[in-house]
């Protein structure tokens, strides 16, 4: 072996011991955080809103959902080995209902409203029922040779639209895949990095449906 430095020989146990004590110090601060982590919706965390494809439509659109709907908390585990021992809790029906509303406000001319019954006394064009169908995170470690911690998403959103005289007119679901965050060294709030990319994805995802829908009503006014 080459004969080294004592300078070169303090880099190299540096390289050593970063690689080897770097998922043991991100272990122990999830660890260490086990207990479940509360979070709530924020909206400096929504993602960036497509602009509409065209001109506003006539016409208002109604945000339609149930009380369980809006106080639907996911409460749950990774699927990651990483972080295996830790929960979150996170609103998504609040977080769902908050970027539904403003991503379908932009549609029609009249805007948008939320509520938890079909309107009688008031007109409007379509009603969007909007609901989150399935959720999974993790914080994955492997990828990052165990030196950063990437957190992931997995969702699903499906959308049912109504017209004004309450057919059925659309059902889809939208599903995002594997969604990664920006990874990280160590985080004292791991869970507010799934929070944010939470976000993020359902804005997408809400993006996907406000499109169709807008689609939807252009086609039947042409």
């Amino acid at each position: 072996m080459a004969h080294m430095t004592p300078r070169q020989w303090v880099m190299r146990i540096a390289i050593v011991r970063k690689i080897f004590l770097t998922p043991l110090v991100v272990a122990i601060l999830l660890l260490l955080s086990a207990c479940t982590t509360p979070l709530s919706y924020n909206p400096q965390y929504q993602g960036r809103l497509r602009p509409i494809p065209g001109a506003q439509a006539e016409g208002r659109i109604v945000i339609l959902t149930s009380p369980a709907d809006d106080s639907y908390v996911f409460t749950g585990n990774p699927t990651s080995f990483t972080g295996g021992a830790t929960k979150i809790s996170i609103p998504l029906g609040l977080i769902t209902k908050e970027i539904s509303h403003n991503a379908f406000v932009r549609i029609l001319k009249d805007g948008s409203l939320q509520l938890n019954a079909i309107p009688t006394d008031l007109p409007y064009r379509v009603i969007v029922k909007p609901r989150i169908s399935s959720f999974s995170y993790a914080y994955n470690q492997l990828q990052n040779a165990g030196l950063l911690v990437t957190p992931q998403v997995n969702i699903s959103l499906s959308i049912e639209v109504l017209d004004a005289s309450e057919k059925v007119i659309l059902t889809n679901t939208y599903q995002s895949g594997t969604k990664d965050g920006d990874s990280y060294f160590m985080s004292g709030s791991p869970g507010e990095r799934i929070n944010k990319l939470a976000h993020e994805v359902i804005t997408e995802l809400v993006n996907q449906a406000a499109e169709e829908v807008y689609y939807l009503i252009s086609n039947q006014d042409s």
